[in-house]
């Protein structure tokens, strides 16, 4: 009976051993199954997300689509006088038309009283280089002390805002020696130099013109430089274009109540402006003085392209500048 008692024990004792291996067995088979199944649940929604990003499906966030309407490629920058308390001010037009080159600009822009760049010399252009090789000297050439000023002002203004970097002046022998204007010149001229700092255009109406005309920041004594000592960049340009810092001044900005930038910069050689506006009080004529204004501001940076996004009417329109 003892041996019995002690086989029934021992019996008992591996049964109760296997039921507790099998217990532990089942136990580590649901922890691993609830971990495999944990992992599944986390990795679904990256898979979820990289088939959006490839997919290009809906969002809602993307940006808006623009109609996109291309100017015409040449632009004219014709040179005014305007005359403002008892001091004359060089005030620039903009236009586009398939005639717009630098050396037909200039030309018409001539303040000189015998049209020198007409009747006396030939213009040529070869990359940022303008040679201007005149045919007669003398008093051809000769100008009064206020013409002298403005020939100059409208000459390096409109080479500037072409992109050029050098003017070279020869007399009718091919020699970098002449006097012009009352100016003696004999070697290149550079043209930011002569123009000096500049940022910004604000505007001014001229009655005899029926006309919206614009006159550079640097020659208004607008800031023009930040606090870095450096010229204003394009977007700080923009913003500066906003405001006014003289408070009986004759000119006003070309941003007119009812216009918003939502952003302005500048990348790999373009110029692109956001802005919104409010079509009730916001003309044509308005929209027009803002975006020349905005072109003859982007010339300044020889860019090559701006583009204007008017979010209000969902346009986005193509200014093609410095080649």
């Amino acid at each position: 009976m003892r041996k019995v008692t002690v086989m029934a024990g021992m019996v008992s004792l591996a049964f109760l051993f296997v039921g507790c291996q099998n217990s532990g067995d089942e136990l580590n088979a649901q922890d691993q199954e609830t971990v495999e199944t944990d992992d599944s649940e986390l990795e679904e929604p990256e898979m979820e997300n990289d088939e959006n990003d490839d997919s290009g499906g809906d969002d809602s966030s993307e940006a808006p689509e623009y109609e996109t309407i291309e100017a015409e490629e040449r632009y004219s920058i014709i040179t005014h006088l305007v005359d403002e308390d008892q001091a004359f001010y060089t005030a620039y037009s903009i236009n586009r038309d398939e005639n717009g080159t630098l050396e037909n600009s200039l030309v018409e822009s001539d303040p000189s009283e015998q049209q020198m760049l007409r009747a006396y010399a030939d213009l040529s252009v070869e990359s940022q280089e303008l040679t201007v090789q005149f045919n007669a000297e003398g008093n051809e050439l000769a100008t009064t002390t206020a013409q002298t000023t403005a020939f100059y002002e409208s000459l390096f203004g409109i080479s500037d805002l072409y992109g050029m970097k050098e003017i070279v002046f020869l007399n009718p022998d091919g020699e970098t020696d002449i006097i012009v204007a009352e100016r003696e010149v004999n070697a290149p001229l550079n043209v930011e130099e002569e123009r000096g700092a500049t940022r910004g255009y604000y505007t001014v109406y001229d009655e005899a013109l029926e006309e919206t005309l614009f006159l550079s920041g640097g020659a208004l004594e607008e800031r023009v430089i930040n606090d870095e000592d450096e010229r204003l960049s394009f977007s700080e340009t923009v913003e500066k274009m906003t405001t006014i810092d003289r408070e009986d001044s004759f000119y006003a900005s070309a941003i007119v109540e009812g216009i918003e930038i939502v952003d302005a910069r500048m990348d790999n050689g373009v110029a692109s402006v956001q802005y919104t506006m409010e079509e009730e009080i916001v003309s044509e004529a308005d929209r027009t003085v803002f975006e020349n204004a905005i072109q003859l501001a982007a010339l300044d940076f020889d860019v090559s392209e701006l583009e204007m996004l008017n979010d209000t009417l969902q346009e986005r329109v193509l200014y093609p500048l410095i080649e």
